[in-house]
């Protein structure tokens, strides 16, 4: 697994020894990988709309207190109160960061879901002011 020296410089020397370790079982290995590959998702500059959308779910994975990201942790053997701390503060340096463009992308796929699932038409509507009003916001940086 190739891990960049930036997400080894976040997470610390205890779970970047982890992360590098290849004398650990493969599925060890594989749930690593999990972990590494958000991290590079939360990485990445771009600022198209799927990679921002990944980049966000990577995000709420590490942040939101979640069984799935509890597990992958676990099975990767690494602590997940230790990994979402050390994910924390990279976030409050700024080390981790979202442009508006990423931010905006995020807040449009989400209202693109919530158009899917609106039952009224007036609910409908409204959801598409916000919509285009998001779209235009994208559309001028």
């Amino acid at each position: 697994m190739n891990i960049s020296n930036t997400i080894l410089q976040i997470m610390g020397m205890e779970i970047a020894a982890k992360l590098v370790d290849t004398t650990v079982d493969c599925e060890t290995k594989l749930w690593r990988a999990v972990i590494n590959t958000a991290l590079e998702d939360v990485m990445n500059p771009a600022e198209g709309r799927n990679s921002a959308v990944l980049k966000g779910a990577a995000h709420d994975w590490f942040c939101d207190n979640s069984e799935d990201f509890e597990f992958v942790c676990l099975n990767a053997d690494l602590d997940p109160k230790y990994v979402r701390r050390r994910y924390l503060d990279a976030l409050e340096k700024g080390i981790i960061y979202f442009t508006k463009r990423q931010n905006l992308n995020i807040d449009y796929t989400k209202q693109y879901d919530k158009l899917r699932k609106a039952k009224t038409s007036e609910e409908r509507k409204l959801i598409n002011k916000n919509i285009t009003k998001l779209r235009q916001a994208i559309f001028k940086l």
